[in-house]
């Protein structure tokens, strides 16, 4: 059975499962049970965490909204530790269940975490501080004033500074309350065909940057157009040819494997820092006894201390990056003086909001007074022209133009591992269809018939990468001598997909 209910993913990637059981399908609509239910068992009675032990008679569950298709929270270490520290601080008696992929990986799905903590939909949330300005809350803003905040002592130094609680309280017009603000990695520009260095490299090119006025504004004063820069929309647009550059971060970067596509990265421009803000819906904090409304403040002010020290050493990633084809490079202090300089209307504008421009104030100050640490370390051989890039940039995909099918067998099924499939029909007919960059699939099985309507497809030298709305899946590929398509799935992959796209060859019989 086709649905989107579950995601595999490692580093903030749109990376998701198509699903092909009933049971899987259930435990995700048990997902959608309200946060209501889950602490009205748990807070109705007002009980807190203090009994004479220090434990609680019953267990409190938050359920946090993620927005990032995934597990155990590896694309956001912080959110990670911040979860870990609830437990650990209620010695268990508290827990936060995360519950992912909430706003389908659409380009507004922070807008949608915000809403839903808002509404009573989850407890928690967490969103780049970027976003708010698209609604309404200009107080983040100067943590996204291109340039400004661009290495990291001094971004540790702004967490834990006065100014995110100053930031947090406007979240309030939002009917969320904030937690804490938390560190994390800077977000460079990358390029598809060259890399991004002077006013003349930004000038006509679209670049996809996630959804904030103050970012687009400061592409737009760089003379570029602001194109989508998160999951479905990006990887859509730079399989379309769509997108020249986007900002992001290295690990992210990496483990998205986009060195294949987009193998240009400017070292010596942070653009911004990708900080967090962490919030809660006040309903449910009332909710909570006082002790525990402590544990979760608690837990969230040292999830920010702990973030400062998670992004300072980025020189391993960038030797990932080198071996997989990605190729550094430095502006000049002429390229660096002009972007700057291009970036004065953006700066005039943020600082037409008395509260901005005090906090400007306050982080330029600050960057006086803190060094900046060392530059990115380049091995050898990382720099100039990308290995392998083929000419047009990203390979065609008609020459994958078809349809395929093949047949997975009751046997099949006994060699995969007990949870993966077990309701599935066998046998089980899977008919395929690539075409121009468009794929759809259809499932038939037990005299049922189901149909994926699929989404796009992207293909980049020997890679092949399926979206649709909620996430997308990579595989590397062959052809045979017959047409024969021969897949290998690239984690992370959900075992569902890895038994249901790789076991057999997609046999071309059109």
């Amino acid at each position: 059975m086709f649905s989107s209910a579950s995601h595999a993913h490692t580093r903030r990637s749109g990376v998701g499962s198509v699903q092909w059981m009933k049971s899987r399908a259930a435990i995700a609509a048990i997902g959608l049970i309200p946060a209501t239910v889950i602490l009205a068992s748990a807070c109705s009675s007002g009980a807190g965490l203090g009994n004479k032990a220090g434990l609680a008679d019953q267990s409190v569950v938050l359920r946090m909204a993620d927005l990032n298709a995934g597990t155990n929270l590896h694309g956001t270490p912080e959110i990670q530790y911040f979860v870990q520290r609830v437990s650990d601080l209620s010695r268990g008696q508290m827990s936060v269940k995360v519950v992912y992929s909430v706003g389908g990986l659409a380009m507004n799905a922070e807008q949608q975490v915000v809403k839903a903590v808002a509404a009573g939909s989850f407890d928690l949330g967490f969103a780049g501080t970027s976003v708010f300005d698209t609604l309404g809350i200009p107080s983040f803003q100067a943590l996204g004033a291109p340039m400004l905040i661009d290495n990291y002592p001094l971004e540790n130094a702004v967490i834990r500074s006065s100014l995110p609680a100053k930031m947090m309280a406007g979240l309030a017009k939002l009917d969320v309350t904030g937690l804490a603000v938390l560190g994390d990695e800077m977000r460079r520009p990358v390029g598809v065909r060259q890399p991004i260095l002077s006013l003349a490299d930004w000038r006509g090119i679209t670049f996809g940057t996630y959804q904030s006025k103050t970012e687009e504004a400061a592409v737009r004063a760089l003379g570029a157009k602001p194109g989508p820069g998160f999951a479905t929309a990006r990887d859509q647009a730079l399989a379309r040819g769509a997108l020249q550059g986007f900002d992001l971060n290295l690990v992210y970067y990496h483990q998205l494997a986009k060195e294949s596509v987009a193998p240009y990265i400017t070292a010596n421009v942070n653009l911004w820092p990708r900080t967090v803000a962490l919030f809660a819906n006040p309903g449910r904090l009332a909710r909570l006894s006082a002790s525990q409304r402590r544990l979760v403040t608690q837990a969230a002010a040292d999830a920010a201390v702990h973030s400062t020290g998670l992004f300072q050493d980025e020189d391993p990633v960038v030797r990932d990056i080198c071996q997989s084809g990605g190729r550094f490079a430095d502006a000049s202090a002429a390229d660096l003086q002009a972007l700057r300089q291009s970036f004065a209307p953006v700066y005039a504008n943020l600082e037409a909001d008395p509260q901005t421009k005090a906090m400007i104030g306050q982080i330029t100050a600050m960057k006086r007074s803190t060094p900046a640490g060392p530059a990115l370390t380049i091995p050898a051989g990382c720099t100039g022209h990308a290995p392998g890039q083929a000419a047009s940039g990203s390979t065609t995909t008609a020459k994958l133009n078809g349809t395929y099918r093949w047949t997975m067998t009751a046997r099949d099924g006994t060699t995969t591992t007990p949870d993966v499939n077990s309701e599935m029909a066998y046998p089980s007919i899977f008919t395929a269809t690539l075409q121009d960059g468009r794929w759809t699939m259809r499932h038939s099985g037990a005299e049922t018939m189901t149909d994926n309507p699929g989404d796009s497809y992207s293909v980049q030298g020997d890679r092949i990468r399926f979206h649709w709305a909620s996430g997308f899946l990579t595989f590397t590929y062959s052809v045979d001598a017959k047409g024969n398509l021969h897949l290998k799935a690239v984690p992370p992959v959900h075992p569902d997909d890895a038994f249901v796209f790789t076991t057999h060859p997609w046999t071309k019989i059109g």
